[in-house]
Parts: C-alpha cells; sequence; structure tokens
C-alpha cells in the first residue's frame, strides 16, 4: 500500500512559511547588492559553532522538547540577523515562565548564540 505524504499545514502556518521565506530571499538579496560580502562564508566562525554542536549536541537533545541541533543563522521576529548560532530545534516553543529552572536551554553555549526554533511534530518518512 502506497502511502502520499503531502502538508497538512494550517492556514496561519502556511501564511507563516510564506513570511519566512520572503525575509530569508530579501536577506540574501541584500547580500548580492552588497557585491556578494554578506554571502562570503565565515569559515571560522562556521567550524567554530561545528565545534561547540559536536562537543554539546547530545547534552542539548536530552532537554524536554528539544528534537534536533544544528549549526545555522539566527533569526530575530522571523528575519535571518547574519549571526552565527547553534539553532536548537523544539516540538513545541513554551514561554519561558512555564519551564522549570532546569528545563530551560542556555542563551548561549562558549560564546556560540542558541536559536530555539519550534517545528511541529516530526514523523520518519518510511523506509
Amino acid at each position: 500500500m502506497k502511502r502520499e505524504l503531502g502538508p497538512n499545514w494550517t492556514k496561519k502556518q502556511e501564511k507563516a512559511g510564506k513570511r519566512s521565506g520572503k525575509a530569508w530571499e530579501e536577506f540574501f538579496a541584500k547580500g548580492e547588492q552588497q557585491g556578494g560580502r554578506s554571502q562570503q562564508p565565515d569559515l571560522a566562525g562556521e567550524a567554530k559553532a561545528a565545534e561547540v554542536q559536536q562537543r554539546h549536541e547530545a547534552e542539548l537533545l536530552r532537554y524536554p522538547n528539544v528534537v534536533g541541533v544544528a549549526t545555522g543563522i539566527r533569526t530575530r521576529k522571523g528575519k535571518p540577523t547574519g549571526e552565527r548560532c547553534l539553532v536548537v530545534y523544539v516540538e513545541r516553543k513554551l514561554p519561558r515562565k512555564r519551564l522549570a529552572a532546569k528545563d530551560l536551554l542556555p542563551s548561549a553555549i562558549e560564546g556560540i548564540p542558541i536559536d530555539v526554533v519550534e517545528t511541529g511534530s516530526l514523523t520518519p518518512l518510511p523506509a
């Protein structure tokens, strides 16, 4: 039996996705307009973030609700800032006041900021 996979997003999620996509397009277009300066990779920053991820990923995955960790670019209010960070993916983002102190993610690790991103429920694809 073949199972067809497809998005089952709400209208609100679709609008948020379009806003996010537009913000990233503007971010990259801005770099191109500046002669590609913001497009040039910060290799030292990327390497440091990757090393920090490698050392702390298992620890971060032990936090409740955390489903993944990656290096990336920080976003604020849905727009990329250009700042290198560790992206910690959570199934559901909760207000800080609803979390116990032990369940709060750090704001940075070894000088690398943490950006928490809500993913929703993740389902593995069939093999």
